[in-house]
């Protein structure tokens, strides 16, 4: 038979694993050979274009990965498929997975729903399609007979699934980010997540994935994601990874690549710690989870941490100054009301990490926040991405007021670009970080602005309170370290006589490319160079020097 295993992606940049890992099982468990091709698109993209692609293969069946962030545009496709081309479409993946009646129900066009680790999943049901055996044999399929809705349950499995990685999938990734797994299932259980659902925490074969690593890093590829949730959830087999990693690219990075991983900080332990301190600059980076600090919070959403510990840790690796982190809160979660979520951020950001992403519940399908309206009650949209509305300590404009702060955050200091604007005003103003994001967010447009117009709207809300001439150094500090060619708007621009004299004696001194600030504030000269810039987040590192007058 003719398979089509195709997938929607948020952004080009990113990858999809599951088509191929449907791929991989079907070449793996079906007792005859099959033409299974990957299509991948974006749901940005043209989907006519996307549904052309799918139908020129005239396949037999076609297999859909649903997600929150495609399964709107991927029922758009089904939908179009169907108008022109008969053929079978089964749907899988947790937004599917989790609601196959509804799924079913609403679009009519879905043949089927599968659910459970695809591998196996998919095989069984192409396998009954080829051998026209009885579909109730199937594992995981859900799908309407007589009106009658019919689901038969997923089965758990124990062993290492095949390898989704194969000539085709290389020659695919074209430098998008790639994905790899070692492990499925979490061994946690939090009410708004769907990882602890899936399977119960089991390892792969680490010499596979030792294999794959080394593969995925010779791909063209600039960033591997492990997908696993928890990485350091097993201590040793973690450690084994990251010697691994280390012992093969610290020395020599010939691919320039960068390896992902989400961790929980507060179970570190002292050889981790010592493994990502060993590593070269760039070579890793990390995701954690701090979700919130009201511990009522933490208890109330099964989520198990240690927050003093969690700093503490969190610290630590950030004096290592050699892997970008980046940390996330959840707003709208049980027993955080407003002034709460104001502390975790405030504290949150005192870390100072790379990044601080302000996410907002989603109440998916599966996960116990949606599941269990009683203990966990909140108003939250019923399209997708099914953020949360409102809850009981929570109104919409307390959400409107976090949404504010995220606005001026993601702009400032997620992005990098106005990092020592932003320590200047925390350092002279009564702002609390939140209030001064949140108060700057409420005057910045929601969209993306050119960068010299945001430069200005910094400009004109800060200097009601701050020292003018500073303010404008400090912005032109980091202008340079970021290196952006804008033309400068008219609030930075300036003439000192002195700016030729120390721009000629540093670059002669130094022997190097470099931009410069006066700082005559405080009778100094910031100064970069062409060869400063940090891996870990982008910016250019500069060095105060004295002013020549």
């Amino acid at each position: 038979m003719k398979i089509v295993c195709a997938c929607l992606n948020s952004k080009y940049i990113h990858s999809s694993l599951a088509p191929w890992c449907l791929k991989a099982g079907v070449s793996a468990f079906c007792s005859s050979e099959h033409d299974t091709v990957v299509i991948e698109g974006t749901v940005n993209g043209n989907i006519s274009s996307f549904v052309q692609n799918i139908i020129s293969e005239k396949p037999d069946i076609i297999a859909f990965s649903c997600y929150i962030w495609n399964i709107t545009k991927t029922m758009e496709a089904v939908k179009l498929i169907k108008e022109k081309y008969n053929v079978i479409i089964a749907v899988g993946g947790p937004e599917a997975a989790y609601n196959a009646d509804s799924i079913l129900k609403g679009n009519s066009c879905v043949d089927y729903v599968l659910s459970g680790e695809g591998e196996w999943t998919f095989s069984a049901f192409i396998e009954a399609m080829d051998c026209n055996n009885d579909i109730y044999t199937c594992e995981g399929i859900s799908f309407y007979q007589d009106d009658k809705f019919i689901s038969v349950p997923e089965k758990e499995h124990t062993e290492t699934p095949p390898s989704p990685y194969c000539d085709e999938y290389f020659s695919s990734l074209n430098g998008r980010i790639a994905y790899i797994e070692s492990s499925r299932g979490c061994p946690f259980r939090c009410a708004y997540c769907l990882s602890g659902r899936v399977s119960p925490l089991r390892y792969f074969d680490i010499s596979q994935t030792k294999a794959h690593i080394l593969k995925l890093a010779a791909s063209g590829t600039k960033t591997i994601k492990f997908i696993d949730r928890t990485f350091n959830a097993d201590r040793e087999k973690a450690n084994d990874i990251l010697r691994f990693i280390r012992d093969n690219f610290n020395d020599s990075n010939p691919y320039g690549v960068c390896f992902h991983f989400e961790i929980a900080a507060d179970i570190l332990s002292e050889d981790t710690f010592e493994l990502f301190s060993e590593m070269s600059d760039g070579l890793c980076q990390l995701e954690i989870g701090i979700q919130s600090y009201n511990e009522s919070t933490l208890s109330y959403i099964n989520r198990i941490c240690n927050t003093e510990r969690l700093d503490k840790n969190i610290k630590r690796l950030l004096s290592f100054g050699n892997m970008h982190i980046h940390t996330d809160l959840i707003a709208g979660l049980k027993g955080e009301d407003l002034e709460s979520f104001k502390n975790s951020f405030n504290r949150a950001f005192s870390l100072r990490p790379d990044m601080l992403q302000l996410g907002f519940l989603k109440l998916l399908h599966g996960a116990d926040m949606r599941e269990k309206h009683e203990i966990f009650p909140c108003v939250f949209s019923d399209s997708p991405p099914y953020e949360i509305i409102s809850n009981p300590l929570l109104s919409e404009n307390d959400l409107k007021t976090i949404k504010n702060c995220e606005n001026a955050l993601d702009k400032l200091y997620n992005s990098r670009r106005f990092l020592f604007t932003v320590e200047y005003i925390l350092s002279i103003s009564s702002f609390s970080p939140f209030d001064f994001f949140t108060q700057l967010g409420k005057k910045l447009p929601r969209h993306e602005l050119p960068l010299n117009k945001l430069i200005e709207d910094i400009y004109y809300f800060c200097s009601a309170f701050a020292d003018k001439t500073i303010l404008k150094e400090k912005l032109l500090c980091d202008i340079v370290s970021t290196k952006a060619n804008i033309k400068l708007p008219d609030v930075l621009s300036r003439y000192s006589p002195l700016y030729k004299k120390n721009k000629k004696y540093y670059t002669e001194a130094l022997d190097e490319n470099i931009k410069i600030v006066l700082l005559e504030s405080c009778n100094k000269v910031y100064i970069v160079s062409e060869n400063s810039k940090m891996l870990t987040n982008g910016r250019y590192e500069g060095s105060f020097y004295n002013l020549q007058h």
